[in-house]
């Protein structure tokens, strides 16, 4: 496990199709989909980013991890080097 340079969070790192992803290492459950309600992404331990929700009642479509540009206080600091969203 690392930690992040800025925040001191630690973080996971897991490779996507655009590259390395910092992840927050706290798994959460999610339901894809891709209406306006499906506003957040998830990163799989595979690689792939999905769209998706964390608020839905039955059984989660998967685990994945949110990364840690969401979260991170000094997102901004990355900003020229990496988008701040996850694409």
């Amino acid at each position: 496990m690392t930690t992040c340079k800025k925040c001191g969070a630690p973080i996971k790192w897991i490779k996507t199709k655009g590259g390395w992803e910092p992840c927050n290492i706290l798994p959460i459950e999610y339901r894809k989909g891709s209406t306006p309600d499906f506003e957040e992404r998830v990163v799989t331990e595979d690689g792939k980013v999905v769209q998706c929700t964390f608020d839905f009642l039955g059984d989660p479509d998967g685990i994945g991890y949110i990364s840690h540009f969401r979260d991170c206080l000094f997102a901004e600091h990355f900003k020229g080097k990496r988008d701040n969203n996850v694409q």
